[in-house]
This record gives structure tokens, C-alpha cells and sequence, in this order.
């Protein structure tokens, strides 16, 4: 009987562990290739199309991503959903950590954390961004996890891979180390994570040292095609002890705001769980709360600090709320329906409140509506407070507490999900995102078509006219021209030759504008996060809106090249 059961839970944990994993799948490879490359981006994506071609190039700290990337680049083509599947494949591993940490987390509590984990507005944004700290924050857990299962090959993949993933690897690993120093002040760690004894140690870290070497060595090299890709594994290291020197993020308050933005609901949740688990004294509770507060305060202090690196606080935090929702969970059957009525007026008055804030942020409404809504959305608030105080008192703190607990986990999924689609990327569409606030969102489509545009035009079956660049030559640029084989970049164009195709800034005068025609383009977009004023940052939270600085481009085009010339030319 034992027997059966214990197959029939391990047939439930597999089977909820695949449901979860093919949700953040597809959370994070729809649309993937969608939205254009970074600068950041395409500068790991030419690494590896270097590896893939053979040709030298410099390599950066992204060595997991870009050894990977290569073979693929070289069996497939080079495309922006191959270049980003690495990062977002491992971004949807991050549902097996929590069944890892079943024993500590329990049965239930595990399976509802993986599928959190999936649709988290934070972890599927930074799933789908090529150089964020995903590959390291889940490679380095899913590391130290194999590790405390005593499986010690996997345990050496993962974190070589993690090693290879930049300085988060680093920086997520002084959070891990302080905390756990801390931790093993109040009690030992071995007690909430048991590696030893190990049988045979020997055997144990041969198979644990040979397993992360060789993933060092196929991997950096991109499976042996460029040996000087090793020179980047320790790059991560390099990056982080310079980050020390760097300036902070201004303005400094993007790094809480993206906590707020992207885990607002795990806050008030995570730090009810902090307290929750220092009244019980529960050790695992213990080791997160000081996890988050410790990536706080290191994050908020660490000058190279971005605000993608705020995930290092979040996850704690997302696990926290799930304890507390879980234990919390008490639905009483002889009130099932009015705690179900407690929900449900909970789900509603929410809904009111985001209308109201939406309408509060609407630029065409006026100042007297205005704050009729502001009006309308502390009203919501408080017949919320008031109606949950009512039930309580009325009936029970259990009926209260069980209907609250059920309005927030619908409102919660629904807001988790909605932001996870619309802001990143999963609908296709843009929108401003703290991700990276130094780097501005490219527009390559203009630019592409009208290059095919021309070739069309002159599709002679001859070699392409010569495309030359002129002062653009980022990696950006790079990464959309790589298909094209006469492309040069140049500093200036020089009047010796006369291309068919040339691509310059806005600003620059060209000597050979004469014989040539343009037609300007939006290139790349940057928002002003030091520009905006509070009311900005009010609709940016709510629509995801913000202002933003264009830097346009000219194509030019060698007059002889357009049709309406080449048909006088017949005539």
C-alpha cells in the first residue's frame, strides 16, 4: 500500500513538473525572435556566428550562451529566435529547482512554486534577453541543487555553465555565500541541506571535477571549433571586480522600482512569509528571508548593480509568498461560501481599482475626472480592507483570511500573466522595460526591407552592389547586416568609391549626396527613465508608457540603382 502510493506521488510530481516546464516554454520561445537584437545581444550573437564561421573574433563573459549558440548557428541559420534559445531554454529549467528543494519546500508547495516560477513577469523577461542573469541565476541553483542530491555530473555541468555566464555568476554567488554564513550562525546548514557523508568522496569528485572541466572545455571552445573562446570564462570575474570602479544606475531608484515592478506581488506576500517563518522558527523560511534581505542590501550597495539584477532578491521572495499562501490556506466547509463571496468581492473591487488607475493616467482626461478617480481608487481600496474586517469579525478570521487568500492568488495570476505577455515581447509588441536601461531598443525592419528593396530591384544575378556603413558600426547593426556579404564599415566615405548602398547617422553631410537618394529611418529608441517626472513614472507602471529619444539613420541609394533611372536608361 506504502508502495502504491509512493508511486502514484512520484507519477503527480513528474507529471506537474512537465506541465510547469512546458508552460515556461512557451512563456518564453513565442515570439522569441520577434523584437530585434540589442547591442547587447548581438554582440554574444556574433561571438557565436564567429565560432560558427571560424573567424576570430574578442570573446565576453557569455561563454554558456555563446559556446551553445555556435553549433547551433552552424546546423541551422543564424536567426534571432536561435541566437535568444539558449537563454530562454534555461530560463524555463528554472522550474525544476523548486522540485529539487522538495524536502525543504514540501510536496505541494514545490509544484505550486514551479508554476509561479514559470509565468513571473521577472523570470520570463529576463528569459528572453540574451546576456541577462537568467543563465547564471539557474544554472548556478540547479547546480548547488544536483550537488545536495549527491548527483555530481550534473552538478558539474550546471555550474560550469553557470561559471560561463557572466558576473552574475559571481554576484549571485556572494549573495549565496553571505547568507549562508549567516545562516549557519542561528543553526547549522546541515540541517536544512545534507550533502555528507558521501559512500565513495574519491569517486564522487572525480565524476563532479571531470563533468564541469569537460563542459568547460566543449563548451567555451564551442565544441573545439575557436580554443580562444576560453579566454572568456573568466571574464565574469573580471567584470564583476571592475564593476566596483563603475558609476551607480542613475537614476538610482530604477533598482527598487524594478523589484516593485516586476515582484510587487511577492512583496507584501514575501515579507509576511519572512515573519511567518521567524515566529515558527522555520530554518528554511530563515535561510530566504536572509537570502533577500542579504541580495537587497549587497545589490543596493554593489556599484555595477543593473536592475536585471534585482532577480536575485525576487526568487526568495516568489518562494516566500508561496509558502505563506500555502500554509495559510485554511477553507473552513461550513463557510466555503462565504469566503467564496469574500473572493469574489476581492477580484471585483480590484478589477474597479485597475480601471480607475488606467483612467487616472489617461492624458486626455481632465483635471476635475481626474481626481474623481483618485477618489475612486482609494474607495476601492478601503471597501476592501472594510468588507474583509467585516467577515472577520462576523465570522471567523479563518473565512476572512481563506477568501482574501483566494481573491489575491486570482487577481495575482491574472496580473502575472498579463504582464509577463505585454511586457516582454510575448505579444510581439514593444514596450518600455527597466531591462537594461542603458541600452536602447534597435528597429531593423525599415532598414532590411529597403536593402531588399534594392537588391530586387537589381537582381541581375550579378555579385550585390557593395552596401557601405558609415559611423554605425555597432554590434546592432552587425547582427542585421550579417546575411549580406559585401557589407564594409568605414569611418567616413571616401569620395574614391561610389557605392551602391549607403547607411549613415542623420548628422553626417555626404560628399556624394548628389548622386545618391535617401530616405531617413528610425534606428534605435531610448527612454528617458532621468527625464521623467513622478506622473511618468505613474503611466509607465500602469500602460508602459514612457518617453523616448529616437536616433534616426539615412539609406542612400546610388541614383542608377532606383527603377525610375533604369528605365530611362532603356528609353
Amino acid at each position: 500500500m506504502v508502495s502504491v502510493q509512493s508511486d502514484d506521488k512520484s507519477r503527480w510530481q513528474i507529471l506537474l513538473l512537465l506541465g510547469a516546464f512546458a508552460l515556461a516554454l512557451a512563456m518564453r520561445m513565442i515570439h522569441l525572435g520577434a523584437i530585434p537584437l540589442r547591442d547587447m545581444e548581438a554582440q554574444a550573437a556574433l561571438q557565436a556566428l564567429a565560432m560558427a564561421r571560424e573567424e576570430k573574433t574578442l570573446f565576453g563573459p557569455h561563454m554558456a550562451v555563446v559556446g551553445l549558440t555556435s553549433l547551433d548557428f552552424l546546423i541551422f541559420t543564424s536567426s534571432n529566435f536561435i541566437a535568444r534559445f539558449w537563454t530562454a531554454f534555461f530560463g524555463s529549467l528554472i522550474v525544476v529547482v523548486p522540485f529539487l528543494f522538495r524536502k525543504q519546500l514540501g510536496w505541494w508547495a514545490a509544484a505550486i512554486t514551479s508554476f509561479v516560477l514559470a509565468v513571473a513577469p521577472d523570470l520570463v523577461g529576463l528569459s528572453r534577453v540574451i546576456g541577462s542573469p537568467i543563465v547564471a541565476l539557474v544554472c548556478l541553483l540547479l547546480g548547488l541543487g544536483f550537488l545536495i542530491h549527491r548527483k555530481p555530473i550534473l552538478s558539474g555541468i550546471f555550474l560550469a555553465l553557470a561559471l560561463m555566464s557572466g558576473v552574475d555568476f559571481w554576484l549571485g554567488g556572494v549573495i549565496l555565500l553571505v547568507s549562508s554564513l549567516i545562516v549557519s550562525r542561528l543553526f547549522p546548514l546541515s540541517e536544512l541541506f545534507s550533502i555528507f557523508p558521501i559512500e565513495n568522496p574519491k569517486g564522487f569528485f572525480t565524476y563532479f571535477g571531470f563533468s564541469m572541466g569537460l563542459t568547460l572545455l566543449v563548451v567555451g571552445t564551442g565544441f573545439f571549433m575557436a580554443p580562444a573562446g576560453l579566454s572568456g570564462i573568466m571574464s565574469g570575474l573580471v567584470d564583476f571586480i571592475i564593476g566596483f570602479g563603475r558609476p551607480y544606475t542613475a537614476p538610482y531608484f530604477l533598482l527598487p522600482l524594478a523589484i516593485l515592478t516586476y515582484a510587487g506581488a511577492a512583496i507584501p506576500l514575501g515579507i509576511w512569509g519572512s515573519l511567518r517563518g521567524i515566529l515558527n522558527q522555520s530554518k528554511f523560511d530563515l535561510f530566504l528571508l536572509v537570502w533577500w534581505l542579504v541580495g537587497f542590501i549587497l545589490i543596493m550597495l554593489y556599484p555595477g548593480s543593473r536592475p536585471e539584477n534585482t532577480v536575485w532578491v525576487t526568487v526568495p521572495l516568489w518562494v516566500l509568498s508561496v509558502r505563506v499562501l500555502y500554509y495559510a490556506w485554511q477553507q473552513p466547509d461550513e463557510n466555503r461560501l462565504v469566503s467564496v463571496g469574500t473572493a469574489v468581492l476581492v477580484v471585483v473591487l480590484s478589477a474597479f481599482i485597475l480601471l480607475a488607475l488606467r483612467s487616472l493616467v489617461n492624458p486626455s482626461i481632465g483635471q476635475d475626472l481626474k481626481e474623481n478617480y483618485l477618489i475612486a481608487l482609494v474607495g476601492g481600496a478601503v471597501l476592501i480592507i472594510a468588507f474583509v474586517l467585516l467577515v472577520n469579525f462576523g465570522w471567523s478570521e479563518q473565512v476572512a483570511l481563506a477568501g482574501l487568500l483566494i481573491g489575491v492568488v486570482l487577481v495575482t495570476s491574472a496580473w502575472m500573466i498579463s504582464t509577463s505577455v505585454n511586457s516582454t515581447g510575448l505579444n510581439g509588441e514593444r514596450s518600455a522595460e527597466l531591462w537594461f536601461p542603458d541600452e536602447p531598443e534597435l528597429t531593423t525592419v525599415w532598414l532590411t526591407q529597403s536593402i531588399e528593396q534594392v537588391l530586387l530591384w537589381n537582381k541581375t544575378g550579378d555579385s550585390p552592389e557593395m552596401l557601405a556603413v558609415s559611423e554605425i558600426g555597432s554590434p546592432g547593426m552587425q547582427w542585421a547586416l550579417r546575411d549580406y556579404p559585401a557589407v564594409t564599415y568605414l569611418d567616413f566615405i571616401p569620395t574614391t568609391i561610389r557605392p551602391g548602398m549607403v547607411i549613415t547617422t542623420d548628422q553626417e553631410n555626404l560628399a556624394l549626396v548628389s548622386g545618391y537618394r535617401g530616405q531617413d529611418l528610425v534606428w534605435s529608441s531610448e527612454v528617458l527613465w532621468q527625464e521623467m517626472s513622478a506622473y511618468d513614472y505613474l503611466t509607465w507602471l500602469v500602460v508602459r508608457d514612457a518617453p523616448k529619444l529616437n536616433e534616426n539613420l539615412i539609406f542612400w541609394v546610388r541614383t542608377d540603382l532606383m527603377p525610375d533611372s533604369q528605365f530611362e536608361l532603356i528609353n
